[in-house]
């Protein structure tokens, strides 16, 4: 029988043995580790697009790379926090926004609802260049740029590409 299997495993069959298992650790570790990374989601800012204990692929920025409107981002050291946050991209450098008491409008289109932080104050604001506005899509309960102000583009870690854990909650945005 051990001669059988030598038979069956020439040299090319024992190279591939090794070789293939060694060539999808090296691709997944290169995957995670120079193109993105996985987050777990803590907290319900995100809800409905994403839920706590999720997971989510972010793909990292690099270069120039900057964060556009509409883009669920990871952010670092905002605010004096430790934690990541994860939020969507609302307004970006040059953009107009103005702030009521109810309502967030961007470049006079865009509408957001704004429903806490209970702000009587109305402004209007020019984003600066290199600097995004970001807000969670559950609103009410978001900490996010309605209380910290805007977040510099060093800030952001990357850009959410999809949920793949659990799968039930699998999604590419």
């Amino acid at each position: 029988m051990v001669q059988k299997r030598k038979k069956f495993l020439n040299a090319s069959g024992w190279v591939a043995l090794v070789l293939v298992p060694i060539l999808v650790f090296l691709s997944v570790f290169v995957f995670f580790n120079f193109i993105g990374r996985p987050y777990i989601i803590h907290g319900q800012s995100m809800f409905p697009t994403l839920h706590d204990g999720d997971r989510v692929y972010v793909n990292t920025y690099r270069g120039d790379d900057k964060p556009s409107r509409g883009d669920i981002v990871v952010l670092k050291n905002v605010a004096g926090l430790d934690d990541l946050l994860i939020k969507r991209v609302i307004a970006t450098g040059g953009d107009s926004i103005k702030i009521d008491k109810n309502k967030i409008v961007v470049n006079g289109t865009d509408t957001y609802t704004n429903s806490n932080h209970g702000s009587e104050v109305i402004y209007s604001k020019v984003i600066p260049e290199n600097y995004i506005y970001v807000m969670g899509d559950n609103e009410s309960v978001s900490y996010d740029s309605r209380s910290f102000g805007f977040v510099p583009c060093d800030r952001v870690v990357g850009k959410a590409i999809f949920v793949f854990w659990p799968l039930s909650d699998f999604r590419i945005f």
